[in-house]
């Protein structure tokens, strides 16, 4: 994971620090998000809450950020003064918050069940003219911004690949997996580099949805023509039914080349005047 290293020797994910919204107020105004992001782990990953929601319920000293995050002031108002780096100025809650999800998924991620379904067909005949996305588009829009829980299904699609691996005697390869989107960041067109049993590379998509299977998702450009590009080694995981309190979720793969593989409508066009 790309990681950054605050003036005061604490460690966060880049992609989480730049997501923060700027702090205006509160005690941990102009302190280190890293360091809450550290803190915020450590209590997540101790097992003494189950999730962030329930251990909001037992602090005293709560304080709320203007994006409705929680965190408790005896640990904000003793956070390292922030002078540089992603997170300057950045909201101390939101990374404790972030902190103390990760923490938790943590302990979660070796108890999380993934469950294999076929592609669904599509609806659409031959007759229809065009394509007609589903009436209001806000759950596209919702699950684009949702950043933390792609990071979740990406995280358990790699524990499953590393566990197909290793069950079958490939803990060469498992040690290979790599977490792209992560390690060089997003714009690739893949998430995931893993492998077949017989070395063969994997690039793996993952799209991920608390909604059902027939539920449609976003794509970008770059992952189309990636696909196109990298037809015989890129996979997308389309997960749905995702449930990280329960630790389940539903999965099914669609492999090869998704301008062939999938029916797309053009939905966002990025504009440049004449």
């Amino acid at each position: 994971m790309n990681n950054e290293t605050c003036i005061h020797g604490g460690i966060s994910p880049v992609s989480l620090l730049k997501d923060l919204h700027h702090s205006q107020a509160g005690s941990g105004r102009h302190r280190c998000p890293t360091c809450a992001y550290e803190q915020g782990f450590i209590l997540g990953s101790s097992k003494r809450w189950v999730s962030y929601s329930d251990y909001c319920k037992s602090i005293i000293d709560k304080e709320t950020c203007q994006s409705g995050s929680v965190a408790p002031t005896s640990i904000l108002k003793y956070l390292g003064e922030n002078q540089g780096g992603t997170g300057r100025h950045k909201c101390t809650n939101c990374a404790f918050k972030d902190g103390f999800e990760v923490g938790v998924l943590e302990n979660k991620i070796e108890s999380i069940k993934l469950e294999l379904f076929p592609k669904p067909k599509s609806k659409l005949t031959t007759k229809s003219k065009s394509f007609k996305p589903f009436k209001g588009v806000d759950f596209i829009k919702k699950e684009i911004e949702n950043k933390r829980l792609g990071l979740l299904g990406e995280l358990f699609v790699i524990k499953r690949e590393r566990d197909f691996l290793i069950q079958n005697e490939r803990e060469d390869l498992a040690d290979l997996i790599e977490h792209s989107s992560e390690v060089l960041g997003d714009g690739l067109g893949y998430d995931i580099l893993s492998y077949e049993l017989n070395g063969d590379v994997k690039h793996i998509e993952v799209k991920t949805t608390r909604s059902e299977i027939n539920r449609p998702f976003y794509l970008t450009k770059n992952e189309i023509e990636f696909s196109k590009l990298n037809e015989k080694s890129y996979q997308l995981y389309r997960l749905f039914d995702f449930d990280t309190n329960l630790n389940v979720g539903k999965f099914y793969i669609i492999k090869g080349d998704l301008y062939t593989e999938l029916n797309l409508e053009a939905i966002l066009y990025l504009a440049i005047p004449k």
